[in-house]
């Protein structure tokens, strides 16, 4: 037997590209936040519906015949849906009446700005009520003073030569 060659160095792997960075993902805003609870409202309010379609259609197969089940089911699931798009009409209309968030941010800023203005003008009206106080004292403490002063003896007003 000849002896086998040596075996030849294992070759290291390509260098693999760095991984792509990742996207850049960017904060929902107010109205992406407000379409999207909107969307989950219908998306709820059809599941729902949908149930309550799936449970009347099961009971009322259990009770009546094919055919009856037929009409029966459409009736209902008609009266359903009208329910469900004047429920949603309304959700819309009432989700439309909110103030937008700029609004409410900028009255926000208005009342924290009048309830300051407003704690400023008590703290003032504060000290210029015991200024006045004491105005009113240093004026009771004259007049004592000056009826003390005074003689209590009778005067003669009337001056004839």
């Amino acid at each position: 037997m000849t002896p086998e060659p040596p075996a030849a160095p294992p070759v290291p792997p390509a260098a693999a590209p760095p991984p792509a960075p990742p996207p850049r993902v960017e904060a929902a805003t107010a109205d992406d936040v407000r379409a999207l609870r909107r969307w989950l409202l219908v998306a709820g309010a059809w599941a729902v519906a949908a149930t309550a379609i799936a449970v009347i259609a099961l009971i009322q197969a259990n009770k009546d015949d094919s055919a009856k089940i037929g009409a029966r089911t459409a009736s209902q699931v008609g009266h359903v849906q009208r329910q469900l798009s004047g429920r949603l009409d309304d959700i819309e209309n009432r989700l439309d009446g909110l103030a937008p968030t700029g609004d409410v941010t900028r009255l926000d800023r208005r009342l924290k700005k009048a309830e300051d203005d407003t704690a400023k003008a008590t703290a003032k009206l504060d000290k210029l009520s015991g200024r006045v106080d004491d105005l009113e004292n240093r004026v009771d403490d004259l007049e004592s003073q000056q009826s003390s002063q005074t003689d209590t003896t009778p005067t003669n007003t009337d001056e004839t030569p």
